[in-house]
């Protein structure tokens, strides 16, 4: 993370806690590709492969859990990028100030707590819980995001009429990191609003009725958005792609590194123990040299006696 702290053209100071909330959603898009799509496959395929029903529902609740939990701290990542945004184009002097490095990690905290606890609640089996995970989860930081750009962009058309090209290079790459992240919650829109639109006509509507293949269809819509992400940023935005490789890059290092101090301890292990093993072996050939000349000499003294 910290490779990555410089990556969008900020103030002064050179501060910008962006990267961190990007590589957190990255993050969590890891996190749905490894637990959420493949136990979704489960659940699936559950009343073929686990006919036990206790297993079946434990296995169920496992799988909704981990889903809300990255979908949730999904769009809340998303959420607290469109503020850091927002700050650092609304007021660019006081934003090293005001989005420290130490309170953008306070924020990613919270947000974990807050997804953590969305997803907990599911646990309660609670009646109106859909409604509730669909307003908490996904409408209520969409209208956030949505008053965060509109702030954003209106601020911008005020700011280019009033200095005109003066500190264009800066405010042109804040805006690209703007745009970068205003694609990627359009691309969360559209993957994931067909989803809550049937969350939400099930839970206000007995008789709301879809079909299942469908049901699956935006399911997997929604998964799809952990995969769109991590392109957008790193096609769309230069800044954003040199941190991924400054990323990358210091992750391999670190394991090559790690590789090659492993190898050469040992190395070092085994020449040391040749070493041992070749003195302890020098030293029973000089013993036995040494017990081989003095058996005549005995036999010599034997004989003339």
């Amino acid at each position: 993370m910290s490779e990555a702290g410089n990556i969008t053209g900020a103030p002064p100071t050179g501060i910008n806690p962006t990267p961190n909330s990007i590589v957190a959603a990255v993050f969590v898009d890891i996190l749905v590709a490894l637990l959420a799509m493949p136990f979704w496959l489960i659940v699936q395929l559950n009343n073929t492969l686990w006919p036990w029903p206790r297993l079946k529902e434990g296995l169920y609740f496992f799988w909704s859990f981990i889903d809300i939990f990255c979908g949730t701290a999904s769009i809340m990542n998303l959420t607290a990028v469109s503020i850091d945004r927002m700050l650092a184009i609304v007021t660019p002097f006081k934003y090293p100030k005001i989005l420290t490095t130490k309170r953008v990690l306070i924020i990613l905290a919270l947000v974990w707590l807050y997804s953590t606890t969305i997803a907990c609640l599911r646990l309660a089996n609670w009646q109106s819980y859909g409604l509730f995970a669909a307003f908490a989860s996904f409408f209520l930081p969409l209208s956030l995001v949505i008053v965060m750009y509109t702030v954003i962009f209106i601020v911008v058309k005020i700011q280019v009429h009033r200095i005109g090209s003066a500190g264009g290079k800066e405010h042109a790459n804040e805006m690209k990191a703007a745009k970068t992240i205003l694609v990627v919650i359009g691309a969360f829109v559209v993957c994931w609003l067909p989803f809550f639109v049937i969350v939400v006509g099930h839970a206000t509507d007995k008789n709301f009725t879809y079909p299942m293949e469908v049901y699956n269809m935006f399911k997997w819509m929604e998964y799809l958005n952990s995969c769109l992400n991590p392109v957008i940023y790193t096609c769309m935005n230069r800044t954003y792609r040199r941190a991924f490789k400054r990323l990358f890059n210091r992750v391999y290092l670190e394991q090559t590194v790690g590789n090659s101090r492993r190898g050469s301890s040992v190395s070092m292990y085994l020449s040391r123990r040749g070493s041992a093993i070749s003195g302890y072996m020098s030293q029973r050939k000089h013993r036995g040299s040494i017990a081989h000349t003095a058996v005549p000499n005995m036999e010599a003294i034997e004989s003339e006696s």
